[in-house]
């Protein structure tokens, strides 16, 4: 519980000037799926890969949203909005500010 309230605390402070925190989905590019009958310790390991990003968000309990915002070599991207306690009308407004302003599907 102490990493809870740390973690939650950070982001706090993170979002005390700003009224979201924009960042990847997942801090890495898509990766190959582990090949079948490979050890549990991979499965783990790949899937610990991929969640850097949003689960802190699992216990600071702060509002999240990801969207698509394209493709890199042809895999897709997701952006994800982060937002203050029960501010979760900013992330959809966000949300839809970013998918009128843009034709995100083409990038």
């Amino acid at each position: 519980q102490n990493i809870a309230r740390r973690a939650r605390a950070g982001y706090d402070k993170a979002l005390a000037d700003f009224d979201l925190l924009v960042m990847p989905t997942v801090p890495i590019i898509a990766q190959p799926l582990p090949a079948a009958g490979c050890p549990l310790a991979e499965y783990v390991a790949r899937a610990f890969e991929m969640i850097g990003n949003t689960a802190p968000l699992d216990i600071t309990g702060h509002p999240a949203m990801s969207i698509p915002c394209g493709t890199v070599d042809g895999l897709p991207v997701g952006l994800m909005l982060v937002g203050k306690h029960y501010a979760e009308a900013t992330l959809y407004q966000a949300a839809a500010a970013f998918e009128a302003s843009m034709d995100w599907q083409q990038h």
